[in-house]
């Protein structure tokens, strides 16, 4: 299957959504995070907010732990971060960023919630073809940075998807069913270990 088809299938999927499966989906994937030590020992977080049917683990950020640092799409086709620090504006493909605050180096990032269209459990994702994640995080190709976290809805999982020179594996996946240790291609067993 081609990276379009399995883009078309899935963005399908998660049209079809209600609001409240994506809200419970959510707020078990959001539990299953809470319970990771990679979390719990992280100072900041690179978040995001869903859009579309995505996981959207934004509320997160509510509960007392790292700081979280939400994207802002730049011109080059990469990302910066910053821990909003004001009002909320809605950027490019309307999804919502902040407006101002504390802008942290991707580098510095402890771990990051990465959202995805599919992936397979080598690791290999799926974005929506812009490449703002692969490019921001390409680093992580040749020197060491922040754990990458998919969030994903169980139906987002394919069994095999050719990845391309330029994508940067995931580490983990998270899914309302499950916490995935990528490229063992099975669960991590009880949600407290990674």
């Amino acid at each position: 299957m081609t990276a379009s088809y399995i883009r078309a299938e899935t963005l399908g999927k998660r049209a079809s959504l209600s609001q409240d499966a994506v809200d419970s989906a959510s707020k078990l994937v959001g539990k299953r995070i809470l319970e990771l030590d990679s979390y719990k020992n992280s100072e900041i977080v690179g978040s995001y907010f869903g859009v579309r049917g995505e996981i959207d683990p934004s509320s997160l950020s509510s509960v007392s732990g790292p700081k979280h640092a939400f994207p802002v799409m730049k011109s080059d086709g990469t990302l910066r971060f910053l821990i909003p620090e004001g009002p909320l504006t809605t950027g490019k493909y309307e999804i919502k960023e902040p407006s101002s605050g504390e802008e942290i180096n991707p580098r510095d990032l402890d771990l990051v919630l990465v959202p995805l269209v599919a992936v397979d459990l080598n690791g290999n994702r799926i974005g929506h073809g812009a490449g703002f994640y692969d490019k921001t995080f390409s680093f992580l190709k040749s020197e060491s940075g922040p754990e990458l976290i998919g969030l994903a809805h169980e139906f987002q999982i394919f069994s095999s998807i050719d990845p391309e020179p330029w994508d940067v594996p995931l580490d983990l996946l998270v899914t309302e069913n499950e916490v995935y240790r990528l490229g063992m291609n099975h669960p991590t067993g009880s949600m407290g270990e990674d």
